[in-house]
């Protein structure tokens, strides 16, 4: 692969144009000795007459970095105030021009832009629903293999390590790692009589627990939640079971729901809504509201939730409240997800060199450490940075356990991707709104159609 030296003037062109510009009489009359000093000026030697070329500055590369905050103006203020500045210091001669990426459409925006040659430099991805894989597997991916090594590489969490090395090769870096712990809401434990959870809890402790802070009124009403259901983000209830989703971690083939300990699992979530003790309301139940962020009504007594609601919360919620590991499956076992949250170049850039630097900053340990602590609060993906978020972000310093989230990041699995990813989510999302959201369709029906449609259609691809 071309490395790209692009906006450099190489030495033997910058010797060629310093003889040139002593001019074609000169040379005619005796041939020049050249020698190129530290400063970069060149002298030209012709008899006792000394001719010094002093090159033009050399113009500044200019890169497009789409990024987001997803927390407002101060958001957007902490790249462009803070972290392009810090990196176009510690970079002369490379400019950094900042764009959202945040509106509905950039992902449909962008796509566009690669085909036609015009994408930024480097882009913040997501995967499943999002950029990450789709992308990659499309070829506007920079390949990054040697520019990254296995030292470099070490220290990220392995599971967010699985979203960018793909058939072998490494086409992003983590940015974050988002994993998923539990949210409880403290005025509702007390009011229920409920300790709060202490690390140990296993499913029937937890179930027991929505049961008792669910409320009803005279009527029968349910009036207060023991949670809410998030149908999309149900991996970790199949793990914590020891049944399996797919066939591999990313661009899987194969649906494994229907085998009996993955369906065993979404049961129990399923009769958390449909059962006849329900203890979630139907999705869409609480009005105007979300599963991002239904917690902060105060209705619901525990959320499973993401590293990044930390700082919606905080600024958010009413009440008091908390964090705590999931609960274990039946067996003891522990499991949370994660999700591809990293930085690509793209393949067009025409500055990969400078592309790839810009991508190692955004990835160094002293960047990790500004989005934890700063108003992003984002978890951090290397592992040395770990202590910031545990001792020093925004959460931790509100005094809430956001280590559970670290505790989580050790046991957690990468969201589910199929290898077509447009086409899976076409095949298995809406059966799985029928089970979920709807209820038009049994689980065990749904899970059997869904498993039923990606088997068959990668079987023939």
């Amino acid at each position: 692969m071309s490395t790209g030296k692009t906006g450099a003037v190489s030495r033997r062109e910058f010797l060629r144009s310093a003889g040139l510009a002593a001019g074609a009489a000169l040379l005619a009359a005796c041939r020049p000795s050249v020698e190129t000093v530290e400063k970069q000026v060149t002298r030209v030697i012709e008899k006792e007459k000394i001719v010094e070329v002093t090159p033009a500055p050399k113009e500044a590369v200019r890169l497009r970095l789409a990024e987001g905050s997803w927390v407002g103006p101060e958001g957007i203020r902490f790249w462009t105030d803070e972290i392009i500045p810090r990196f176009e210091l510690e970079n002369p001669g490379i400019k950094v021009d900042y764009e959202s990426a945040e509106a509905a459409e950039w992902i449909e925006k962008t796509y566009a832009q690669m085909v036609a040659g015009e994408a930024p430099d480097v882009m913040f991805v997501w995967g499943g629903g999002g950029s990450s894989f789709d992308w990659i597997i499309k070829g506007q991916a920079l390949l990054l293999d040697e520019h990254f090594d296995k030292s470099y590489l070490e220290d990220f969490y392995p599971s967010m390590l699985v979203a960018y090395q793909i058939d072998g090769h490494l086409w992003g870096i983590p940015k974050y790692i988002s994993t998923i712990c539990l949210a409880y809401n403290k005025d509702i434990l007390d009011d229920a009589g409920v300790p709060y959870p202490d690390n140990t809890w296993k499913w029937d402790d937890y179930l027991s627990a929505l049961r008792a802070c669910t409320k009803r009124d005279s009527r029968g009403n349910i009036t207060r939640w023991g949670t809410y259901v998030s149908h999309d983000f149900l991996q970790p209830w199949v793990w914590q079971n020891k049944g399996q989703w797919t066939d591999t971690p990313v661009l899987s083939t194969k649906c494994l729901l229907d085998q009996p300990k993955s369906l065993e699992a979404l049961k129990v979530c399923h009769d958390m809504i449909y059962g006849p003790e329900p203890v979630s309301p139907k999705p869409g139940a609480i009005p105007d509201f979300g599963w991002y962020n239904v917690f902060s009504t105060g209705q619901i007594a525990f959320m499973e939730s993401h590293s990044w609601t930390v700082t919606n919360y905080a600024r958010e919620n009413d009440f008091r409240w908390d964090f705590c590991d999931l609960p274990m499956g039946p067996d003891g076992t522990k499991a949370s997800l994660t999700f591809a949250n990293g930085y690509i170049a793209y393949a067009g850039t025409k500055h990969p060199e400078e592309a790839v630097q810009l991508i190692r900053f955004l990835t160094s340990p002293w960047a990790e450490k500004q989005m934890c602590n700063g108003i992003l609060g984002l978890q951090p993906a290397r592992k040395s940075v770990t202590e910031q978020w545990d001792n020093y972000s925004i959460g931790a310093q509100a005094g809430y356990d956001v280590a559970a989230f670290s505790r989580m990041a050790e046991v957690a699995g990468m969201e589910i991707v199929y290898k077509d990813p447009a086409k899976g989510m076409e095949l298995f999302q809406p059966i799985w709104e029928q089970v979920w959201i709807t209820g038009d369709k049994g689980l065990e029906e749904g899970v059997r159609e869904a498993c039923k449609r990606i088997n068959d259609y990668f079987a023939s691809a």
